[in-house]
């Protein structure tokens, strides 16, 4: 028996049908969403480190002739839009260089969230701060060159903007720049992170990168300096490293307890849970 031949309003009937079905699926995604969000009622709506478990589940599962980066963009606006529903979020941009495509790396994951170009970092990261958990700063990735903003992050306050997230997290290549969001809370856990943590030396102290790894090493902290500046009197220190760290972390107790002398503060600076790539999807 012959198989039957394909018919074009046939095959549109069967898209409109599965249309239909995504919208309701939506529908409902919408409705847990604003019940989840009664829940989390006086904690901040975005949660990086679920978002990056959501989109890695989907990757995962990922298959047939849509591109993994699309599937990408498309559960980043549900994710944000929804996250808007919670709670008002808008962008402070800062784009020293390139601020078409870190305008579009920003525009990528958080949607159509309103978006705000800042002159400066400190007038982006004040935005951020003064916000309440409703404004997100995108900043270049953190670097050694003379676009250095990173020493803004060094402070203790509870408050302070950190950073959550590094973008773009789905990566296929589109890109041309790599940045990271700052808000004023903890990234999370997501299971594959990794942290930033700032190295402050007082006046007078030399001591060169090798030896505060070393240092780092003995408490547990693995990871390397990308970057050092001068404060005042104080040099300050940008350690990537392995894994996330928070205010409360023993190792950086330890790590002062032990080396007081010559290290003044270990604040750290947020971090992120590790981007996918698409090569091989």
């Amino acid at each position: 028996m012959s198989e039957k031949p394909l018919d074009l309003d046939d095959l549109r009937r069967e898209i409109d049908q599965i249309d239909d079905r995504l919208h309701d699926l939506l529908m409902a995604r919408a409705d847990i969403v604003q019940r989840v969000a009664v829940l989390k009622r006086g904690t901040a709506a975005m949660r990086p480190e679920r978002e990056a478990s959501i989109l890695r589940r989907l990757v995962a599962r990922h298959r047939g002739s849509l591109p993994v980066g699309i599937l990408g963009r498309i559960w980043r606006e549900i994710i944000s839009s929804l996250t808007r529903g919670q709670s008002p979020l808008s962008v402070a941009l800062y784009a020293p260089y390139g601020v078409l495509e870190f305008f579009d790396v920003a525009r990528t994951h958080f949607g159509a969230a309103r978006i705000d170009l800042h002159d400066t970092p400190a007038q982006a990261l004040r935005a951020v701060a003064e916000s309440g958990n409703q404004v997100v700063g995108v900043l270049p990735l953190p670097a050694g060159d003379e676009n250095a903003w990173w020493p803004n992050l060094a402070s203790t306050d509870q408050a302070r903007p950190r950073i959550i997230a590094r973008l773009p997290f789905v990566r296929d290549g589109s890109s041309a720049v790599e940045a990271v969001a700052v808000a004023p809370f903890d990234p999370g856990v997501s299971g594959d992170d990794a942290g930033y943590l700032i190295i402050v030396t007082g006046y007078g102290t030399e001591i060169s990168r090798g030896r505060l790894s070393d240092r780092l090493t003995a408490v547990g902290i693995n990871g390397q300096c990308i970057d050092s500046r001068q404060r005042g009197g104080d040099t300050l220190h940008l350690f990537e490293v392995d894994g996330p760290l928070s205010d409360g972390d023993a190792r950086l107790h330890s790590l002062l307890a032990a080396h007081g002398d010559e290290i003044a503060q270990a604040i750290p600076a947020g971090g992120y849970a590790r981007p996918i790539s698409t090569s091989g999807y």
